[in-house]
């Protein structure tokens, strides 16, 4: 390794340099924060790491270890500053290595995925704005990205000798605490741990057999032995040692990753993958209690602000986009505060999943925030959803989708037909219905 390759620590004349978990450090303070967690410096130079994209991440992998294991922080506003231009130097570091900008912007949403599950599992990242000013929300306009995360590492699983990085630090992500859809499941840690082992195994195939010996010319020449090795404390060697296996330990565990959609934005289009079904004897339905919202929802109904429809097994309320939220955008508008409220209050009352879903027209979008009809759809389901889960106090529940232009209602080819074709579904599943 050349001196142009080693980390660099640049001397600062009376005082440190900026830290992320300490921002006011080196200005006159009333009295010392109570924070229970180490201090470390910023990084700088370049981070090592088995493949250009782990490398590149190295700054925000190491403070995601230690995110998790603090009890408070001084100033979240800054740290979160902070992230983001580390987020920002990241994308720069992999793409001046070669790693494809898909691939960057991919494990960028990884990143800001792991780093917001983080903070909010922290007792001071709960109680602060982080959840309505998170990572994901600023970089990606998402509010949540746990389901997605683990959508991609399927579809990696699928190809890995294709996407070998970006499989290896989402599995590095993993590893450091990451759980996402896993946090809320039901044995979710047991179904965590297997996708682990699954993934390492996959990992281990595709990197091939690795070298048995820390170091291949570990035998060396016979030389004369140097007076200085005579006195190297032991614990300097039991140290080198540690570094050395720790290093073999990730090297068996990173992985490459799969073919993901070559643009960005095709993580909208992920779907489900194909599962192969059996024939299975018939047996006696059991009896389930069907949601009915049409009762509770009838003043609603009766004003033409949305329509339910109450089958079988689950219940539809639609809701006209054009009224709910402005041309393009995907926020509520404010009059339509006390309708959400009457559906939240309604869905608190019958049992069930409950899936939103956001619907287009055909005509295409393309704007900076929104560059596809599937990014808005998606966007304004999830507006739907924070709202409904904050105010049922039932977020396990609930669930979104963006389907574009996929399912319309009436023809595109009219003015009205475009008009009902906007809309935003709002599903509740009877008991036991998926």
């Amino acid at each position: 390794m050349s001196n142009d390759d080693r980390t660099q620590f640049m001397p600062t004349p009376g005082g440190r340099g900026a830290d992320p978990f300490r921002p006011d450090a080196g200005r006159p303070q009333p009295a010392p924060a109570p924070l229970s967690m180490p201090a470390a410096p910023v990084l700088t130079g370049k981070a090592q790491g088995l493949n250009p994209l782990e490398s590149a991440a190295g700054p925000l992998l190491a403070l995601l270890t230690r995110l998790r294991n603090t009890i408070a922080h001084p100033a979240p506003a800054s740290l979160r500053a902070q992230l983001l231009a580390y987020l920002r130097q990241f994308e720069e570091r992999a793409e001046a290595a070669g790693v494809v900008r898909n691939d960057v912007l991919l494990a960028r949403y990884a990143l800001c995925t792991a780093l917001d599950e983080a903070v909010l599992s922290t007792p001071w990242g709960g109680t602060s704005d982080w959840g309505k000013q998170s990572l994901l929300i600023t970089v990606h306009n998402e509010a949540w990205g746990g389901e997605k995360v683990f959508q991609l590492l399927e579809h990696c699983l699928q190809s890995p000798r294709e996407r070998l990085y970006l499989l290896e630090l989402l599995y590095l992500c993993m590893c450091l605490g990451f759980e996402g859809r896993y946090r809320v499941m039901n044995d979710g840690r047991s179904q965590l741990e297997a996708l682990r082992e699954r993934t390492s195994a996959v990992i281990r195939s595709a990197r091939g057999d690795y070298e048995r010996e820390l170091s291949p010319h570990w035998r060396g020449v016979t030389v004369a032995r140097d007076r200085l090795a005579q006195f190297m404390p032991p614990w300097i060697a039991v140290a080198i040692g540690a570094a050395l296996l720790l290093a073999l330990l990730f090297g068996l565990r990173m992985k490459l990753a799969s073919d993901a959609e070559p643009v960005f934005k095709n993580i909208h289009f992920l779907g489900e993958i194909p599962v192969q079904t059996i024939d299975r004897p018939v047996v006696q339905p059991k009896v389930i209690e069907r949601p009915r919202l049409a009762g509770f929802l009838a003043d609603e109904i009766r004003a033409g602000r949305i329509a339910v429809e109450d089958a079988v097994d689950r219940s539809v309320v639609t809701i006209r986009g054009d009224e709910l939220f402005a041309s393009g955008s995907a926020s509520i508008k404010d009059d339509f505060e006390p309708l959400m409220l009457r559906i939240a209050d309604a869905v608190r009352k019958v049992k069930g999943q409950v899936l939103v879903t956001g619907h287009s027209d055909n005509r295409p979008i393309a704007t900076l925030r929104f560059p596809s009809n599937w990014a808005l759809s998606e966007a304004r389901a999830q507006s739907v959803l924070q709202i409904l889960s904050a105010k049922t106090g039932q977020p396990e529940r609930f669930s979104a989708e963006g389907r574009s232009d996929t399912e319309p209602l009436a023809s595109n080819a009219t003015t009205e037909g475009r008009a009902r074709n906007r809309r935003v579904e709002i599903t509740v599943l009877a008991e036991g219905v998926e």
